[in-house]
């Protein structure tokens, strides 16, 4: 059904270098913008790299194939062109290649540009040299080239040094309908955990591009406890095998299931099966943590690391818990709280739904970000 208390009329092109079924934080919030704003009646077009996505056609969705690409990276020759004619151009940042044309097409075709700034990527060796190269040669006309920069919270921003002449703080919603609280027992059988045991959840890539995800910190600190657990592993990638190595070394293979990557449909489910959630990222790559808005949306508590962003989704031993990053014992005492006594596990679960209904629905989000483009409309 259409708002019309928001101005539903324009044309919407949303630039991104990753989008479903890529598993990724910024494609996911792209794609709940993308539904969100057609929801509500826009017009909205998609543009991501092929990245050798075998898809069907999708409405909405355009894959170009990259002049040259790396990792996730790409340089889309073709969206100078293409981007013509549109209300908007929305801009995913950091889209290594093709952030500097989306800047250039806006400022060639006079479109307003609003830039949704994600994370700061961190690298050592010649990857760090490259990332910081960028920021200080092309991320100022990127920035300058846009009316508004959009972050998850004030707080990561300013953490980072992020500055705009006109920076607005929206965070990243969740679609609280379909993330919803379940018979628990029910989505461990469908997992083949033990209906009985306290159930911690991990959901994340374990691929080398999300190594600061802390899933060998979460492994120690599961290694370490002493109350009755059971870990679900959601995600997959070229690092679980050293995962599972690790897994077997701690003594816990047993108590340790790898689910790989999950059907979307199955994913609430997941979340379903869970006393608690975790996000042990170790650095301050991770900027937000949407797995965190998934677990809270089902009702889960999480346990996330003290990092700028993250730690702002959880209201301390009222949803969830902050540990220091890195610190396994930290984690493992937070752990055993939730493990060990259920009422509280249960608390927190039904104060984290209501915190996410109540800030971060992503239909309400969406009338948030119509506005947003309405002012930057001359």
């Amino acid at each position: 059904m259409i708002d019309h208390n928001v101005d539903v009329s324009m044309r919407i092109a949303i630039v991104t270098p990753v989008y479903p079924p890529y598993r990724g934080g910024i494609g996911t919030v792209a794609d709940h913008d993308a539904r969100c704003l057609r929801a509500l009646g826009a017009t909205v077009d998609v543009f991501t790299p092929a990245h050798n996505v075998l898809s069907k056609a999708e409405a909405g969705v355009a894959r170009l194939q990259p002049f040259y690409a790396w990792g996730n990276g790409a340089v889309l020759l073709t969206l100078i062109s293409k981007l013509r004619g549109y209300d908007v151009v929305h801009l995913h940042y950091p889209f290594f290649g093709s952030d500097v044309l989306a800047a250039f097409a806006a400022k060639l075709w006079n479109i307003p540009l609003v830039v949704t700034y994600h994370m700061k990527p961190r690298a050592s060796g010649i990857l760090g040299l490259t990332f910081r190269t960028y920021r200080f040669v092309l991320e100022p006309f990127i920035f300058r080239s846009a009316r508004l920069l959009l972050v998850s919270s004030k707080e990561y921003a300013q953490e980072h040094g992020v500055h705009h002449r006109n920076m607005e703080a929206l965070p990243f919603g969740i679609d609280t309908e379909r993330f919803i609280p379940g018979d628990r027992f029910a989505a461990r059988r469908s997992f083949g955990l033990h209906e009985d045991v306290p159930t911690i959840l991990f959901v994340g890539g374990l691929d080398r591009a999300h190594y600061f995800k802390g899933v060998d910190v979460l492994l120690s600190a599961c290694a370490a406890m002493t109350t009755s657990w059971q870990l679900l592993i959601v995600g997959d990638g070229n690092n679980r095998r050293s995962f599972e190595k690790l897994a077997a070394d701690l003594g816990i293979t047993d108590r340790v299931h790898f689910a790989g990557s999950v059907l979307f449909e199955d994913l609430p489910r997941a979340y379903q099966s869970a006393d608690v959630h975790v996000l042990s990222s170790i650095d301050r790559s991770e900027a937000f943590g949407l797995v965190t808005l998934e677990a809270m949306s089902s009702g889960v508590p999480s346990i996330v690391s003290d990092l700028p962003g993250v730690r702002s989704l959880i209201v301390p031993n009222e949803t969830g818990m902050c540990v220091p990053p890195t610190d396994s014992v930290s984690l493992a005492a937070a752990l055993d709280r939730f493990c060990g006594d259920e009422d509280f596990a249960r608390h927190c679960g039904e104060r984290a739904r209501i915190r996410a209904c109540t800030l971060y629905d992503e239909r309400i989000l969406a009338k948030r970000l119509v506005e947003v483009y309405n002012t930057c409309i001359v």
